[in-house]
């Protein structure tokens, strides 16, 4: 990648940083109800992401956020030519998208009906990557923005966003096996289910992605996720507390909330055993998945749902083996004649879905923290 990639990993800003014990009560059932669902707040009495730099492949990260304060590094911006520019800095967020994700892993949980992230000691890389005029991210601008991230020290990339899955392309294999590597965990939304849409997209069927399918509160698979054999792991959806670029809070639905999620557990995974290869840390979210659906791996929960405290607690030998297929030859399914139309670029996915004209509105789902959920 052009530009230097030395002063990223050093500017953090220092900070005192004073994390509650354990969420205040009544917290637990309502703001923060992913943490009770995943065991989180169990695990992070074993760890808390010290250590650890989690990228967020998005619209950019706003580090100024209280409930992010001190977590977020300068990062950068990949702009519409493929380069990443480090005068550019990826700790601003014009969209809130990526702010929204960055809360979910490493959020302090400090402002009113904030989340607390499932890693809030860990750091965060944001790579901003710049849309094109319709709005979607290109496949190998985002590539170019994980191996930028990569080089800076990230153990942990979480992309939460999705596109149409597409034919054998070189930078597919590229992406996973440079991540293996470099010993860097990859973990991605299996996307949001709508009308001309119901695969897992890209880039969660890139074979050696950790491909995160969503649940409800309930523990069910969420209606609005997308599944399909594909899917790694499943992790909550529903109902989830995102940060906002003014500073504030709001409620939504949607895989990528599940996908950071996820990531924050690996970070936790990382935090705990820093010598762990990432084939271990795949090796210990899958094998201590919880099997929500038929035995053994389906395509709406994967190997089950993740759950943080038995990842960090359960005993899971090492592993020379990366425990997922990577891609020898990728297989795409057949497209269903609805999916007649969408273009190949990559949408971000929050609370929101793909929409009959090929726009995404990831604020779909979204509502204000205080208002009452609508049903």
């Amino acid at each position: 990648m052009r530009g230097s990639l030395a002063r990223v990993a050093s500017t953090a800003a220092a900070v005192l940083l004073v994390l509650p014990a354990a969420p205040a009560q009544g917290r637990e059932e309502t703001v923060d109800w992913y943490l009770g669902a995943m065991s989180a707040e169990r695990a992070q009495r074993l760890a808390k992401g010290d250590g650890v730099t989690i990228a967020v492949i998005d619209t950019g990260v706003d580090g100024t956020h209280p409930d992010l304060a001190g977590r977020v590094l300068p990062g950068a911006t990949v702009d519409h030519a493929g380069v990443v520019d480090e005068n550019l800095p990826g700790d601003v967020d014009l969209s809130g998208h990526g702010t929204a994700m960055a809360g979910l892993i490493a959020g302090l949980g400090i402002g009113d009906g904030a989340p607390l992230g499932v890693a809030p000691l860990s750091r965060i890389l944001p790579v901003r990557v710049t849309r094109a005029d319709d709005g979607t991210l290109d496949p190998e601008h985002v590539y170019a923005g994980v191996r930028w991230a990569i080089a800076q020290g990230a153990k942990v990339v979480s992309l939460s966003l999705s596109g149409k899955p597409t034919g054998e392309a070189p930078w597919k294999s590229e992406l996973i096996e440079h991540a293996i590597a470099e010993d860097v965990v990859l973990v991605a939304a299996a996307g949001n289910r709508s009308d001309v849409e119901v695969r897992v997209g890209e880039p969660a069927s890139i074979p050696g992605v950790v491909a995160v399918s969503g649940l409800g509160r309930d523990g069910s698979v969420w209606p609005g996720s997308v599944t399909g054999g594909p899917v790694v792991l499943s992790a909550p959806a529903e109902d989830l507390p995102h940060l906002t670029v003014d500073g504030g809070c709001e409620r939504g639905s949607g895989t990528s909330g599940a996908a950071a999620l996820v990531a924050g557990v690996a970070g936790l995974i990382r935090s705990r055993y820093p010598d762990a290869s990432a084939a271990d840390v795949v090796n210990r979210l899958i094998r201590t998945a919880h099997d929500g659906g038929s035995p053994g791996r389906d395509p709406g929960f994967g190997f089950g749902s993740v759950d943080a405290y038995d990842a960090l607690t359960a005993t899971v030998a090492p592993t020379d083996r990366y425990p997922l297929d990577v891609p020898e030859q990728l297989v795409v399914e057949p497209a269903p004649p609805s999916a007649d139309g969408i273009g190949t670029g990559w949408w971000l996915l929050g609370g929101g879905s793909l929409l009959g004209t090929g726009t995404v509105a990831w604020v779909a789902f979204r509502r204000r923290a205080r208002t009452p959920a609508s049903r």
